[in-house]
């Protein structure tokens, strides 16, 4: 009896001849005894592909087609109470010297703080101009002002939106006072 080798992946023997196969990846005859089931990670491990290859030729299943463990989420509060703290606005306060008798207009960097103090010694009747445009960024269209008037010399302050005398207000030497200013009027809310 002949045996005929179908390439170098099938040693036939004469004695004890075997079954031979198509390899599935190579497309080479092969011994079908030695022949594996190619697998690939799917899901959450191995399964089988269907493909039968001969070991020279199998591929080594790659873990990135595996599922990918995600961690649980945090278990939610049942009765969350969320924080109402909102960005604290700084310290917004400037001192400023108004000595003498002349009327003093704030200067846009000025006029963007909250709390003003005026200090130094008056020798007459002295009017703080606020432009009506200027306003502070956080508080774009009606803004608070606490003023403290810690002028000497017996002369009155007096803080007043400029071009408009109606909203002119006089500033009680020694007290914070609580202001509103919504561009067109000046008014006392509150004074200490």
């Amino acid at each position: 009896m002949r045996v005929r080798n179908h390439g170098k992946y099938t040693k036939m023997s004469k004695n004890n001849p075997r079954g031979i196969a198509r390899c599935d990846y190579s497309g080479f005859m092969v011994m079908h005894s030695s022949m594996k089931d190619q697998l690939q990670y799917r899901g959450n491990g191995l399964i089988k592909t269907g493909y039968m290859v001969d070991p020279h030729f199998l591929d080594k299943p790659n873990p990135q087609d595996l599922t990918p463990l995600i961690k649980a989420d945090p278990v939610p509060l049942s009765n969350a109470r969320p924080d109402n703290y909102v960005d604290v606005i700084p310290d917004q306060t400037i001192t400023i010297d108004v000595s003498g008798n002349t009327n003093r207009t704030l200067t846009e960097e000025e006029a963007t703080n909250v709390n003003f103090f005026f200090t130094g010694v008056l020798t007459g009747d002295v009017i703080i101009f606020i432009s009506p445009s200027l306003t502070p960024v956080f508080r774009p269209s009606v803004y608070e002002l606490f003023v403290m008037n810690n002028t000497t010399g017996g002369f009155n302050l007096f803080m007043q939106i400029a071009n408009n005398s109606a909203s002119k207000v006089l500033l009680i030497p020694n007290q914070t006072m609580l202001l509103c200013n919504d561009g067109y009027t000046l008014l006392i809310i509150q004074s200490n």
